[in-house]
Order: structure tokens, then sequence, then C-alpha cells
């Protein structure tokens, strides 16, 4: 999966993060990005963007998830793809909360404590990445 230095992002990335402790962060960061690049019509879009581990620790920490080359049709399937993907491990978390920011840098965010929650956030998600540049500001 590539990584690139958490000082960097690509340009033209929707880009994913996930708040809380780093641990869990770096955990869903890496597997967010795994399940993109595992889908196929996705495969390498999907980058794993680090920062170095902190004193005493080891190994570079994942901070968020870059989506490289992002038409419109590749924005959509990667927002269903994080669906799918929020939909299998809302399960095994209590709490999933994730900011999702464009390329201009307007974000959103959201978490989802139910199942019940998950189709209203998948509709604010999709809505926010096929609104053009500048809306909501």
């Amino acid at each position: 999966m590539p990584e690139s230095p958490a000082s960097q992002p690509p340009e033209n990335a929707l880009t994913f993060t996930f708040p809380g402790s780093e641990a869990q962060a770096n955990a869903l960061n890496r597997d967010l990005a795994e399940w993109i690049n595992d889908t196929d019509q996705l495969g390498g879009r999907a980058g794993v963007r680090t920062a170095p581990p902190a004193p005493g620790e080891l190994g570079d920490v994942a901070v968020a998830v870059d989506i490289v080359n992002a038409s419109t049709a590749v924005i959509a399937a990667v927002t269903n793809a994080f669906f799918l993907w929020l939909q299998q491990r809302r399960s095994a978390y209590r709490r999933i909360e994730f900011e999702v920011v464009r390329p201009d840098g307007t974000r959103i965010s959201g978490s989802v404590d139910d199942e019940s929650q998950l189709s209203s956030v998948m509709a604010q998600l999709s809505g926010f990445v096929a609104a053009p540049p500048g809306a909501g500001e």
C-alpha cells in the first residue's frame, strides 16, 4: 500500500481521517486503505499518509487515507466502498468517527454509533463529495 509523509498529501485527493486514539486511528486508516485497494475498480487509489511514531514507539503511524486520481466516478465508487467498509466495521467498534476532506479543503465529519445511523450518514457524505468546490462554505 503506498505511503506518503504526513507533510505532503497528494494533490487532488479526497482524504479520510479518524479522530481518537492513535492506535485506533492507525488501525482504521490502514484497514480502510486496504479495503479500498482490494476493491477491483479502485485498486491502487488509496494511499496511507503516515507520521513518525511517538518517542519510544516503533513504526510510522497512519494518520490519513488519501484517494488519488479521484474522478467523479472514482469518488462515487470510493464513497460506496467506504459505506460497505463502515457497515462491516461498525460491529467491531462501539463508535466510529470520521472526517472527510475534499481537495478544496472543505470538510465534513460524521459518526456512527449503531446500524440505524448508517443510511443518513452515507446520504450526507454522498452529497458532500458530489457537491461542487466551495459549496456549503
